[in-house]
This record gives C-alpha cells, structure tokens and sequence, in this order.
C-alpha cells in the first residue's frame, strides 16, 4: 500500500463516509474513490462493501487499522519535529514541562530561585504525565522536562535531579492510624488504598514491587497524579501510597507520613532535547530544581 492509500483508508475509517474522508483529507469525492480502488487492486481483496448506498469496511480493512492509526501517529509526530526544527523560538523563552504534582509545590520554590538570575526571561509551563513528557521532549516541544522515572530515548538526554521515596499516607484521625514512621507493604496491601494509575511509571514500579512479594492490592481507588492521592487521603478518602516529594507538600496538620518497606526509591530527571548545547538558563533551571526538591 501506498501512502496515499493508507492515508484514504484512515480518513474513511474515521468519518465513517466517502464525504467525510474527503473534506479530511482536502480532496474530491472521487479523488477518494478512486484511491481506495487503487489500493483494493493493488492489494487484491477489498477494503469496502457497498450496503444501503454507504461503503462498509472488510473484516480486512478492520484488521488493517490498528497498524494504520500507529504509522498515522508516527507521520504526525514526524510533522510536529520538522514544524519545531523550524520554529523561530529563542533563549528569551523558557518551555517548561514538568508532571503535575511538581508543579504544585518543588516548581514554584525552583522558579523563585531561577528568577532572582533571569528575572525577565519569559517562562511557558505546561504539565503533562511523565511518558507525555518524554514524547514531547524527543520532539522538541519543550526545552526542559521534569519527569519522575527513569526514560530513555535516543529524542533526549537526561540529567539527575533528585531521589526520593514511596510513602504511606494517611489521615492521623482516621480509625486505627498510628504514629509509626515506617510501614511494611504487605501492611498496606491488606486494606484498600489509592494508588497511582499503573500507567505511570511510579505506578508501575509499584505494581512491580508486589508482584516480586506474590502480594495482590485490595480493590481500592486509582488516580493519574500523586497530588490529587494526597489530596484525598487528607480529606478522609482512604490512606495513600505516593512520592516523597508531594508528601512534603502537604498542608495538612492531620496527614501522617510513613515510608514503605522495603524501600521504593522515586527519581526525578529532567530531560533536554538530544543535540541541543544546554544553555545557562536550562541548566540553572535543572540546578534550581535540585536545590528545591532537596529542600521540599
């Protein structure tokens, strides 16, 4: 298949009409038509079934689109790298991406520390998950990325920024807490808690951990951030298992904190786009980050 019969097959997959796939893709009617017979003769079995004067995709065609939305994902991405190779952005502006529970307490202390050197430089934050980050880094969507985990990829560099813990935090009213400073995991995992989206990566190396014990989490409630964790376990939701770093964040005189064992580190990186010469304002920015997560 041709890319142009690849691109008629996605664009009809998605409108669901020879109509709607036309106005996507900014040609005629039968422009498309005649594409998609291209690519049935060149394929040899068809694509569409006419039924009730409406084209209705094969089993084939069915089968076909999942690969066919992965290589539109790619040529996409591929469009947003030469746009921002392109692009006429300078030093004068910092793009900060950075995962959302950072952002509520380490960035803020990070940012009044980078101010007092580049009081003037323009800053844009956008917050995103940590697999979000790393994508749009490698694409060179933002200057800087704050992640948690560790992320390779041949799109960026990374540079440590601190290590930090998975702790256990509950509401200290609540029924049956305690003053310990420490709590087994396979304590926890006798009660349901709220815990990270195994999607993230922090999530994920939760998960790992108590698979490696044989263990299995009571039915409990998951969420895609860590502050919004704490958040509920403060207001009485239930105990919960998050970073160090957002644990410190806390505002709450009630919420008692107790690191997991055995021990889960948590790392923060920051990624650079690959190739760039990191200039000053990138590297005082990662340099005021560690400062404040070793203050947090």
């Amino acid at each position: 298949m041709r890319l142009k019969h690849i691109e008629a097959l996605n664009a009809m997959m998605m409108t669901g009409s020879v109509s709607g796939a036309a106005r996507l893709l900014h040609v005629t009617q039968p422009a498309v038509t005649l594409t998609l017979q291209h690519a049935e003769l060149q394929l040899g079995y068809q694509l569409f079934t006419r039924e009730k004067r409406r084209l209705v995709p094969t089993r084939e065609a069915h089968a076909l689109y999942p690969e066919v939305q992965r290589l539109m994902m790619q040529l996409q991405d591929i469009r947003r790298l030469a746009f921002a190779l392109g692009s006429k952005e300078t030093s004068s502006e910092l793009r900060i991406l950075i995962v959302p529970s950072l952002a509520v307490r380490v960035l803020p202390d990070a940012l009044a520390i980078f101010r007092r050197k580049y009081p003037k430089i323009q800053l844009s934050v956008r917050t995103l998950h940590s697999n979000e980050i790393a994508r749009a880094i490698a694409l060179r969507e933002g200057d800087v990325g704050i992640v948690y985990g560790n992320a390779n990829h041949a799109g960026f560099t990374d540079v440590h920024v601190a290590t930090g813990r998975l702790v256990f935090v509950s509401k200290s009213r609540q029924r049956g807490s305690d003053r310990r400073s420490t709590i087994a995991l396979e304590d926890v995992m006798r009660e349901p808690f709220i815990r990270i989206d195994e999607h993230d990566p922090i999530g994920a190396m939760l998960a790992g951990q108590w698979s490696r014990l044989g263990l299995k989490p009571v039915a409990g409630m998951s969420v895609q951030t860590h502050h919004i964790a704490m958040v509920f376990a403060e207001q009485g939701f239930g105990p919960a298992v998050i970073d160090s770093f957002t644990a410190r964040a806390s505002q709450s005189a009630d919420l008692h904190v107790r690191t997991l064992t055995p021990e889960i580190p948590v790392q923060i990186r920051a990624l650079i786009p690959s190739g760039e010469r990191s200039p000053g304002a990138i590297t005082d920015f990662i340099s005021a980050m560690q400062v404040a997560t070793t203050e947090a």
